[in-house]
Parts: C-alpha cells; sequence; structure tokens
C-alpha cells in the first residue's frame, strides 16, 4: 500500500507536474524480495511488480497554495524507451490486464522461457529472434485471439464455468467454430518457417566458411552452414574482458544446461572458479 500525491503546479501559462509516493505497507512484497535473492543465486534483491513507485517523500500542500521558488535548475531529458520485463513486472502487468491467475504466472514464465521465446539476461527478459516471429505470425492470422481483451474475457468465461453460471460445451463451440475455419486458413498460407540463421565471424577450421549460430536443445552454440558435409560445431564463448581471481586466466560467460548463465575461468576443470553474480571490473 502507497500513500501518493500528485501536484499540479501553474506558472503563468505553464503547468509544472510532480509526483511522489510513501510505502506504508509492505504486504507481499517484505517476503517476496528476500526469497528471490535467496533463490537467484546473485545474493541481491529482485526488484518486484512495484519498483515503478518512486520514494519521495513531498512536504504537506494545500489545493490553490502559493509557492515560492527557492531553485531553478534547467536540465535536458530524453525520452527513454520502457524497461524490459522482469519476472516480477511481467506477472504486474497480467493482474493488470486480467490475463492468467496466480496459479498459472509461474507456467506462463517458465513455458516462453522453455520454448526459447525470451531469454533471461540478468533480471530482465528479452525477446529472442523466434520469439518475434512466432508473435508476428500469429498476430497476422489470428489477430482476434492475440489479443488483451480476448484473453481476459476468455479468463472470465472460464471463472463463470467453473460458478456454474454457464456450460463448457458452449463456451467451446462458441469459440472453435470460427476458430477451426481460421485454422485452416493460416495453415496453407504459413507454410514452413525458419527462423534466420546469425552469421558470425568464427571460421570453420575444418572447410573455411563462417559459422552461424545455432539453437539447441541446451541453448545457442556455433556450427559449420556446410552440415551434413561439415558438422563441425563448438560452444560459444563469450568474454566478459576480466580474469580469473584464482588463476588469471580468462573469465568467460557460460550457462547451465537450462540456459542460466553463469560465469566461470576459461582452465575449468584445473581451475573451478565460477560466480553466479556478474563481476565488476
Amino acid at each position: 500500500v502507497y500513500d501518493t500525491l500528485n501536484v499540479d503546479i501553474g506558472v503563468s501559462n505553464y503547468i509544472f507536474k510532480v509526483s511522489g509516493s510513501r510505502l506504508t505497507f509492505e504486504g507481499y512484497r517484505k517476503i517476496y524480495e528476500e526469497e528471490q535473492a535467496d533463490n537467484n543465486g546473485e545474493g541481491e534483491k529482485r526488484e518486484d511488480a512495484g519498483e515503478n513507485n518512486v520514494d519521495i517523500d513531498l512536504p504537506e500542500l494545500d489545493e490553490g497554495e502559493i509557492l515560492n521558488l527557492q531553485k531553478l535548475t534547467p536540465e535536458q531529458h530524453f525520452t527513454q524507451p520502457p524497461q524490459r520485463y522482469t519476472e516480477a513486472t511481467l506477472v504486474k502487468a497480467l493482474e493488470e490486464k486480467g490475463i492468467g491467475r496466480p496459479s498459472t504466472y509461474a507456467p506462463i514464465i517458465t513455458t516462453i522461457l522453455a520454448r526459447d521465446y525470451v531469454a533471461r539476461d540478468g533480471k530482465y527478459l528479452y525477446p529472442t529472434e523466434l520469439g518475434k516471429i512466432i508473435t508476428s505470425l500469429l498476430k497476422a492470422h489470428f489477430k482476434d485471439i492475440v489479443d488483451v481483451q480476448f484473453t481476459a474475457l476468455m479468463e472470465e468465461q472460464l471463472d463463470s464455468i467453473e460458478e456454474g453460471k454457464k456450460k463448457w460445451v458452449e463456451v467451446v463451440r462458441n469459440f472453435y467454430e470460427d476458430f477451426e475455419h481460421t485454422l485452416k486458413e493460416a495453415e496453407a498460407k504459413i507454410g514452413h518457417v525458419e527462423v534466420p540463421e546469425e552469421t558470425t565471424g568464427v571460421i570453420c577450421e575444418k572447410c573455411g566458411r563462417n559459422m552461424v549460430v545455432k539453437q539447441g536443445r541446451y541453448g545457442k552454440f556455433l556450427a559449420c552452414p556446410g552440415f551434413p558435409e561439415c558438422k563441425n560445431t563448438k560452444p560459444i564463448v563469450e568474454d566478459t574482458g576480466l580474469l580469473c581471481p584464482e588463476c588469471k586466466g580468462r573469465l568467460l560467460v557460460k550457462r547451465t544446461k537450462k540456459g542460466r548463465k553463469y560465469y566461470g575461468c576459461e582452465n575449468y576443470p584445473g581451475c573451478k572458479y565460477m560466480t553466479w553474480r556478474k563481476p565488476s571490473k
């Protein structure tokens, strides 16, 4: 729970706006932040759904009160793009739009990560090339379904079925009669779609071609485009530019089998240094 205050200050023909908020009741945040810090293994708190609230205490003000200018600081600000979703802010957005239920939030995030529609970089979620292609195809051929209002309405209908106000057969029939026709049209038009390959500057030492980035079961790797004639593959090595604190070898960005990023020494298994936290210079 926040106490919020929004103030409009009129100066001649101009309006200046300022807002502030003060946290008055932590609620789930008291537990959620600490649990996330333990679970992500990085030893730092995760920002949650309330991260956009700025804890600024404004003085007590009355409507119509005359204010005196104490200081004028001219600054130029450029429009910034909205922040990427974190898991917590994505859940908040789902709640606000009426999509899903508390029991489905975790499976939603697990699914989009497992299917490589998004990738996690630190605490933020980024759309992958596959995710962008899937989204564009769905919006082009299923625009009535890939819509926030449709999803929220379907949630309401499912609630009505659970409460006994509607019969599930009727709800499914009303939806599927139009969907069946749309699905057949989409299958005929879309056909086979391939995700474009990312060509790198790494040269295949076996045949001399530029290797490309492939997506495998355990994440991305480099592969020769000459497959099946050339079956050369190698892991993607991302150098942090830092040295291992134990043996002074290069510190590389690595990933677990589940795709989670960590930082380890290039001399493994001789040097077993690793850390989940992003190293600083």
